[in-house]
């Protein structure tokens, strides 16, 4: 199978599928103008009534012009059901659409038509046997065949000039519209100056010759006909106006004279058609009709390109009377805008003939509220208003547009003049700061001279560090965009003032702890200055070059005062043993300053610093004690610890955090009885020299110990042994269960971690809670609930003296 159509075609084909394309204008043509139209079907018989269900794919149609008759243009369209065919061959040659439409009628049914521009070929072939072929719609036709929508066919619409013919205007009008029960088509832009040899012709598909339901076909309100071949009642019936040919199955290519039914001075027309039952659809309308009036067209010729800043335009211009039939009188009116805006105005100065011309060059001023890039538009017969006063053929192509930039002066602050105080050595100028806030995108460059601004010649290298060569002195600044540029100037002068003198001092050396805060004293002073130092002076601190802390004067420091600044440093431990620490006055910690002072070189101070260290701490033993209640018991921190310190000197402090170790805060205070309060627990110890300090840290445990369990007793009430008190027992192991059994083996007391210790009174048996127990010996069993240690059991004596 061919390939039908290309993407391009496909793409377009579908977005009008389903919607057709309305009827509309596509050429006017203005002079002694008048058409044809040749086709034929490819329908073997009318559709419906037993015809055969088949579709020829190629016809031929005669075309028979008079020797005066010069084709000026012609169109070639076929069409048919089903989605189409857009490879077919006119002659042998082979023709593809420059447009395509479509219809859809239901879920199943669709149509298309096609046209392509032929005017080279057909005045080539001339009047001869024109052959349609490769409308191949077989495979598909079957489909529309049991309900009468079944066709194809194909039509030249061939537009010539005749000199015998009077000066008309000929509209050619295309599309694809439906007539389902009714549809309106106004045409437009119409010029009736006659109705004599007014007409108006067609080229519709599928109308069926025996369908004439309620078919009629009206023009401003009246219905025409063309009878026999085409009446009243049954507009489209397979007829050709131009052969008389009344077997044109399934498509009509008529016209009508409607003389009697357009007016002189009308503009456009209402085509009305209705059908009850017939499928018909409109591809192409043609109007002829009687016309003489001009067409005023315009062109932009050339624009001379404005200097810099220039708002004006000279620009020369020509206005035409092309595709005309009248002369386009003198004194018509020329508008010229800058988009919308109305910047100028010219009439014709001679009357144009038919196909004449006029040019003639204008000035014009461009406001100041239009953009320097903007269209430049001329506008034939437009009084400035977009109203003209000449009834012309097309009113729609009076107008033509140029795109125009003019050339932009750069915009930029005026410079400010620059003073510098004079101090010790050379007064340097940042010339860039005469232009604060100018726009980035400006190429600038400063100049000694004139001259050298104005030709761009010799700027001064660095204006960011310039010498002056005399005092005052005159800079000259270019600012160039990419259109211009613009030369301005300021000065530059060195002044008597008074100035301040910031100086700063170190101690040197300075001998800091690695990894330790470094401390030390600056100082800045203003001794030689003749203006107080403003508070806020920057300080910038360098360590071996990098930049490392910034800080600023707290206050104004007056001529010949100074002030000292306590100043602490983490430092970086990457830093060497020894390192040059540099103190800059005046620096924000970039090298700027901020500050013009009496002397800009000597705002520096350098000392060294030398990190200094204490030997490491040996590992310090952990200490171990006896549980006194509750996980604590008390320990002397210092008898292990202090004698593996002593050769270290300097200062030994104890302490229960590593933080508190480290700032030197909130040290133990009783060190030889320091109860813990966790288990275990970590003791920090800081040994501090003179310049450094380390820290070792041990571990205080307390464990359970076996209880002492004494003898005897002696309850007396003379505070002596009055209790069987067991030694390391309460609160230490507080599940334990002490039983105290008599001599017989009967249980007398219970005692628990809540009971405390037995003060000799009985809580079990007979005698319980009464009084003390008779002197004597006494059995105990001791149950600790410890995992760690065994039942204790024993004896002892309670005696009463």
């Amino acid at each position: 199978m061919k390939l039908k159509f290309t993407l391009g075609l496909f793409l377009l084909f579908w977005y009008c599928l389903g919607f057709g394309q309305e009827v509309s204008l596509l050429n006017q043509f203005n002079g002694r103008f008048d058409y044809t139209a040749i086709g034929n079907t490819l329908n073997t018989a009318e559709n419906g009534g037993g015809a055969p269900c088949e579709i020829l794919t190629s016809s031929s149609a005669d075309l028979l012009l008079e020797p005066d008759q010069v084709v000026i243009n012609a169109l070639l369209y076929w069409a048919g059901s089903g989605s189409g065919d857009f490879d077919v061959e006119l002659n042998g040659i082979e023709i593809r659409p420059d447009r395509t439409f479509a219809l859809e009628l239901d879920d199943v049914r669709s149509f298309f038509a096609a046209v392509t521009d032929i005017t080279e070929l057909v005045q080539t072939i001339g009047s001869d046997t024109y052959t349609l072929s490769e409308l191949d719609l077989s495979e598909i036709i079957d489909t529309y065949c049991p309900t009468g929508t079944n066709f194809a066919g194909w039509s030249i619409v061939i537009v010539y000039e005749d000199p015998d013919l009077p000066l008309n205007q000929l509209n050619v009008y295309e599309g694809l519209e439906r007539v389902p029960e009714t549809i309106s088509i106004e045409l437009e832009s119409l010029n009736v100056l006659d109705d004599e040899g007014a007409k108006i012709g067609f080229l519709a598909w599928e109308g069926d010759a025996a369908l004439s339901v309620t078919e009629t076909l009206t023009i401003n309100g009246d219905v025409i006909s063309n009878p026999p071949l085409n009446p009243a009642d049954n507009a489209f019936n397979s007829t050709n106006s131009f052969t008389g040919s009344d077997v044109l199955y399934n498509m009509d290519i008529d016209f009508y004279s409607i003389e009697d039914n357009i007016e002189p001075g009308d503009t456009s027309a209402v085509i009305q058609l209705t059908s009850g039952q017939d499928f018909v659809m409109i591809n192409n309308i043609v109007t002829v009709l009687n016309s003489q009036l001009p067409d005023a067209t315009a062109t932009i010729d050339s624009v001379v390109d404005p200097a810099c800043g220039v708002r004006q335009l000279e620009v020369d211009f020509t206005i035409y009377n092309l595709n005309s039939t009248d002369v386009l009188p003198a004194g018509t009116p020329i508008a010229f805008y800058a988009d919308a805006v109305l910047i100028g105005s010219a009439v014709t100065l001679t009357e144009l003939p038919i196909e004449g011309q006029e040019s003639q060059s204008i000035v014009l001023n461009i406001p100041e509220a239009v953009p320097n890039e903007f269209n430049l538009r001329i506008v034939a017969d437009d009084t400035g208003s977009g109203v003209g006063i000449v009834s012309e053929l097309n009113e729609l192509n009076n107008e033509a547009e140029l795109p125009i930039r003019l050339l932009k002066v750069p915009e930029f602050p005026t410079p400010q003049n620059l003073e510098r105080c004079d101090a010790v050595g050379d007064e340097r100028f940042d010339l860039n700061t005469a232009l604060p806030g100018i726009d980035d995108t400006l190429v600038v460059t400063f100049h000694e001279s004139e001259a050298d601004a104005n030709t761009g010649e010799n700027p001064i290298a660095d204006p960011s560090d310039y010498l002056p060569i005399s005092n005052p002195q005159t800079i000259y600044v270019r600012v160039a965009n990419s259109d211009c540029f613009s030369v301005d100037f300021f000065e530059i002068e060195v002044i008597m003032c008074p100035l301040p003198d910031a100086t700063v001092e170190l101690p040197d050396p300075i001998i800091a702890c690695r990894g330790r805060v470094l401390t030390f004293e600056l100082s800045v002073a203003n001794t030689d200055g003749t203006a107080p130092l403003a508070a806020g002076t920057p300080i910038a601190l360098y360590a071996d070059g990098s930049f490392i802390l910034g800080l600023d004067t707290p206050a104004e420091i007056p001529v010949g005062g100074f002030i000292d600044l306590d100043v602490s440093l983490i430092l970086d431990p990457e830093l060497p043993d020894s390192f040059s620490l540099l103190a800059v006055v005046d620096d924000l910690g970039d090298g700027n300053s901020i500050i013009e002072e009496l002397d800009e070189t000597n705002n520096t101070f350098k000392a060294n610093v030398n990190f200094q260290s204490i030997p490491q701490l040996p590992e310090l033993p952990d200490q171990l004690a006896c549980d006194e209640g509750f996980d604590s018991a008390e320990f002397d921190l210092t008898q292990e610890v202090e004698p593996l310190l002593q050769e270290f000197g300097g200062t030994i402090r104890y302490y229960t955090s590593a933080s508190d170790a480290l700032i030197g805060i909130s040290p133990i205070v009783n060190t030889q009885r320091f109860n813990n309060t966790q288990n275990p627990q970590e003791i920090f110890v800081r040994v501090d020299n003179e310049i450094c300090f380390d820290i070792a840290s041990f571990t205080v445990r307390v464990e359970n110990c076996p209880p002492l369990i004494p003898q005897g007793f002696s309850p007396n009430a003379d505070g002596i042994n009055d209790t069987f008190e067991i030694q390391g027992l309460l609160d230490i192991f507080p599940d334990h269960r002490l039983e105290i059994y008599s001599r017989l083996g009967n249980l007398i007391f219970v005692g628990t971690n809540q009971t405390g210790h037995w003060n000799g009174v009985p809580n079990r048996g007979l005698a319980r809670g009464e009084k003390v127990v008779p002197p004597g010996v006494y059995y105990y069993v001791l149950f600790l609930a410890d995992e760690n240690f065994d039942t204790f059991s024993g004896w002892l004596y309670l005696n009463r003296d």
